[in-house]
């Protein structure tokens, strides 16, 4: 059994995405995107680091993991699905996750023309990855729920979709996914993605 203390953000779908594919059973702490993860107690309580989201493997004597990317590396081995066992494999695919993508965040990036150049940038390159393969790293893995979880909140940044033809179809197999719905509804949010986004950054800069 797993805890997963997360907000509705990309970061927390891409947690509780990998808990549905990987079908491990869970139970959610949710948190306010709004509120910043180390002002509430349970977070205090859990994230060593300060980092969210946080997950705590009761299973493995309470380990504690935070921050998206490690918990997604974690569980993926743990269950040995959704990361290739051989080494290029592995390489493949944690070269994907750990592409820098901060420059789109629209919660990080200086401005909206500078994100957007750095998504037009980042989409151009996936594009190009997916005309080869369904999938960023051959089969379907923790990078594709990486980024997909950021990639579909792409509205805000008004860069025009119908030029990244195989990303969009890429959107649109993870969407379909039964595991990747099911992720979004344990952090569920009533906002549309872009107005998620800019809710949550005009909060943050305040």
């Amino acid at each position: 059994m797993i805890d997963l203390y997360a907000a509705p953000t990309p970061e927390g779908w891409k947690v509780s995405i990998a808990l549905e594919e990987l079908r491990i059973p869970y139970a959610v702490h949710p948190a306010s995107a709004c509120e910043g993860p180390g002002l509430t107690p349970d977070y205090q309580r859990v994230s060593r680091c300060g980092c969210a989201p946080v997950i705590v493997d009761h299973d493995a004597d309470g380990c504690r993991i935070s921050d998206a990317g490690p918990a997604l590396v974690y569980l993926a081995e743990r269950q040995g699905q959704l990361m290739p066992a051989d080494a290029i494999g592995r390489s493949r695919v944690m070269q994907w996750l750990m592409l820098p993508v901060d420059g789109a965040d629209p919660a990080r990036a200086p401005d909206p023309k500078s994100s957007r150049e750095e998504m037009l940038r980042l989409f151009t390159l996936f594009d190009r990855r997916l005309k080869e393969s369904d999938y960023l790293a051959g089969s379907y893995s923790i990078a594709d729920i990486a980024h997909w979880c950021w990639v579909r909140m792409h509205a805000w940044s008004d860069v025009d979709m119908h030029g990244f033809a195989s990303l969009a179809h890429w959107l649109q197999r993870i969407a379909a996914r039964d595991a990747t719905r099911r992720g979004l509804r344990a952090l569920p949010t009533s906002e549309r993605p872009a107005e998620h986004v800019w809710r949550v950054k005009s909060i943050l800069l305040r």
